[in-house]
């Protein structure tokens, strides 16, 4: 297995936690007399970049289609990231001027709070039926991978200077 980043052959071990099924891949009632697939949970470091990873081994269009986790769900993350955008602020002086990007933006979770300070933001999801709360929400969303591990880097050239709002 080589790094996804800088292709270094990986062998150390970050963390192993056994097998897992996919997170949030529920079973309906018709996959009940199925087996369901687990994967491996072991994550390794890059000896020559640091990146922590996981073996792949099914395509995040697999994972991210329908995703089931929706970060408002949760009243004590909301707050988090409602305390964390004032931090932000405060500490690097983010104003009308400045621009907020945010990967794996989830349903706008943190991005609404920039929002209400009228600092222009811009939400990346993969996952289509959460982009689309965020959008609900007026939080400018593009639906797609910002940068996938086979060298597809259009969507992080595409934004890298976004236009937001």
């Amino acid at each position: 297995m080589h790094c996804r980043f800088c292709k270094t052959t990986l062998t150390d071990s970050f963390c192993n936690l056994g097998f897992t099924p996919l997170s949030n891949s529920y079973l309906g009632a018709e996959d009940l007399k199925n087996k369901e697939p687990f994967y491996p949970l072991h994550a390794y470091v890059c000896r020559n970049c640091l990146l922590v990873q996981l073996e792949e081994f099914e395509p995040p269009q697999q994972i991210f289609n329908d995703y089931a986790y929706f970060s408002s769900y949760s009243e004590t993350w909301l707050k988090h990231a409602e305390l964390y955008t004032e931090k932000m602020i405060e500490r690097f002086g983010f104003n009308q001027k400045s621009s907020v990007v945010e990967i794996a933006s989830n349903d706008g979770y943190l991005l609404q709070y920039f929002k209400k300070k009228n600092i222009p933001i811009l939400g990346i999801e993969p996952a289509a039926n959460v982009a689309k709360v965020a959008e609900s929400k007026e939080i400018p969303t593009l639906v797609k991978f910002f940068w996938r591990a086979d060298g597809d880097r259009a969507s992080a050239k595409k934004i890298k200077k976004p236009t937001c709002s």
